[in-house]
């Protein structure tokens, strides 16, 4: 599986120039496409020009990964604004009216339409370990996490538990083949993807390492 994320076209234009042969490559031996968006938004000057520069990669992707922030980044101006003007809620009289709230609202099939092409297999969007979202061809759905504490006991570095969550995915969508077609399945390789960004919470992420190797 080829992964690569957006970062890649903030740098220089040799280095887009050589993600597409990369990319190119690995179709040509058969292997599927990752991008996982991580999408630094200081670095962009509007959702026009940023749909423009990875309107190619992301159409050549078989599978994509974006969080909840950037995915509303890439919608339409509305959704935007409502992201925008969101007020927090703490009280619901049921069920039914908690899924309406902006930390549990799963985007319908025709709301992610114009994000969506042909050739794409899987669409993840991430909520931290709150939720996963999952869009494929036939269905949808979401697989719910535990809620993003800033500090627990165990709480050790929180600054991997984005890139744990799409390693895990990863490593399940390579090993798991029938996580394309079968729904539960998917879900279940999920939770693991989940409790992937949990652990990562609670040891010594690659960041804080590399800066303690630079010392």
């Amino acid at each position: 599986m080829f992964h690569f994320c957006s970062e890649v076209f903030t740098s220089s234009s040799s280095m887009a120039s050589t993600l597409f042969r990369g990319i190119s490559l690995s179709k040509k031996f058969g292997g599927l496409v990752f991008f996982d968006l991580n999408l630094p938004l200081p670095l962009w000057r509007s959702r026009d020009e940023t749909r423009k520069l990875i309107k190619k990669a992301w159409n050549e992707s078989d599978i994509i990964e974006v969080s909840r922030e950037e995915l509303e980044f890439l919608l339409d101006e509305d959704y935007y604004v409502w992201r925008k003007n969101y007020r927090n809620e703490y009280y619901a009289e049921d069920y039914e009216q908690s899924t309406d709230r902006r930390d549990y609202y799963h985007y319908t099939r025709e709301e992610i339409s114009p994000l969506w092409h042909d050739g794409l297999k899987l669409l993840f969007v991430t909520d931290g370990t709150l939720r996963i979202h999952y869009y494929s061809p036939s269905f949808d759905g979401a697989v719910i996490g535990t809620e993003d504490v800033l500090i627990t006991p165990f709480t050790c570095d929180r600054t991997g538990s984005g890139d744990a969550i799409v390693a895990a995915i990863i490593r399940k969508l390579t090993t798991h083949r029938e996580m394309y077609e079968n729904q539960d399945a998917l879900e279940r390789q999920l939770r693991f993807a989940i409790m992937a960004g949990i652990i990562s919470r609670w040891t010594i992420g690659v960041i804080e390492v590399s800066q303690q190797r630079g010392r």
